[in-house]
């Protein structure tokens, strides 16, 4: 997740995470950054992460991919 989206489960106090595919730009969860480490937060949160890593991983650059095509023409 974005670090909005990390801020959101982090207020509405949902206590397990899991996903797929890390996002290396700008998530922050376990890329970017590690939001749900930082022992300041006042939630905590289960993380599980790679969950079909391949198969997300495929879908989210297929999107891009498709949305790269459409803005250029």
């Amino acid at each position: 997740p974005c670090l909005m989206c990390a801020g959101a489960i982090l207020q509405s106090r949902i206590e397990r995470l899991v996903f797929g595919a890390a996002d290396p730009k700008s998530g922050a969860a376990v890329s970017l950054y590690r939001i749900f480490d930082d022992r300041r937060m006042n939630h905590t949160v289960e993380v599980t992460e790679g969950i079909l890593r391949e198969a997300c991983a495929e879908i989210l650059s297929g999107f891009f991919r498709e949305k790269r095509v459409m803005s250029h023409g």
